[in-house]
């Protein structure tokens, strides 16, 4: 266990829980990055659980390494985006960062296919004509990214087989645009097993917003699944959310 630099106590405390928990040695120091997954839902309805993302609903999530395709709804798009996420080999997921440009509405095959998408963004010099998604075979959508906004907002991620990721805060908001009431659920899923709510949240939209400091730390062991969900008491909801942490590298 190599975390001390840095002497934060709830790090360093997550550090020694998962080599009691999992029996892992881990290091914030070798890889040294925070990550933070955010993501916007403008449309929730009443009673309906969404995944806090643009694409409405939930992510159709593909058992194998099925998402093959970028393509814009607008043909002057012929940027070059960096589409991050994961593959599979086993049970094991293994981060990978690739570039396409677009072809406009036609379909470019992705040079890996992957498992997971979990970010996308516009790598070139001009704003997003139309609306640009990342699909399964042309079905499923996994990412989409609108107009000039340019990159996806997707309160979802995966980790890969050599990480463990730290979360250290959360941070969620209703919009004000309409007066509502929204649960949020923080839930994880590690590979072959069921999705686990880990942290509640309840929030109106007189309220705004609100960060949550999290003391301790929860973790998200190796090639999980981790997402927030939200439930409106009102039609045409929207929120936001955030994911805030450092990941742990396998020694």
């Amino acid at each position: 266990m190599s975390y001390f630099g840095n002497k934060d106590y709830w790090i360093e405390r997550a550090v020694r829980n998962i080599f009691a928990d999992y029996g892992d040695s881990v290091s914030v120091e070798v890889k040294n990055k925070s990550l933070i997954k955010y993501g916007a839902n403008f449309d929730i309805d009443a009673g309906v659980r969404e995944t806090v993302w643009t694409v409405g609903g939930n992510e159709t999530y593909p058992i194998g390494n099925n998402i093959d395709v970028v393509v814009s709804t607008n043909a002057a798009d012929t940027q070059q985006v960096v589409i991050e996420g994961h593959t599979l080999s086993g049970s094991d997921l293994t981060s990978v960062t690739q570039t396409a440009t677009l072809n406009g509405t036609s379909n470019v095959t992705l040079a890996t296919p992957l498992y997971r998408a979990n970010r996308m963004y516009n790598n070139g010099s001009t704003d997003f004509a139309g609306t640009v998604t990342v699909e399964d075979n042309g079905t499923s959508t996994h990412l989409s990214v609108t107009g000039n906004v340019n990159q996806s907002l997707k309160c979802a991620t995966a980790l890969s087989s050599t990480d463990y990721w730290i979360i250290t805060a959360l941070d969620v908001s209703v919009n004000k645009t309409n007066s509502a009431n929204v649960d949020f659920e923080f839930q994880i899923r590690e590979y072959g097993k069921v999705w686990r709510t880990r942290y509640y949240i309840s929030l109106s939209s007189s309220a705004g917003g609100k960060l949550y400091q999290l003391m301790p730390c929860i973790i998200a062991p190796p090639n999980s699944d981790i997402r927030i969900l939200a439930t409106s008491a009102v039609n045409n909801t929207g929120v936001t959310a955030s994911i805030h942490g450092v990941l742990a590298s396998i020694q």
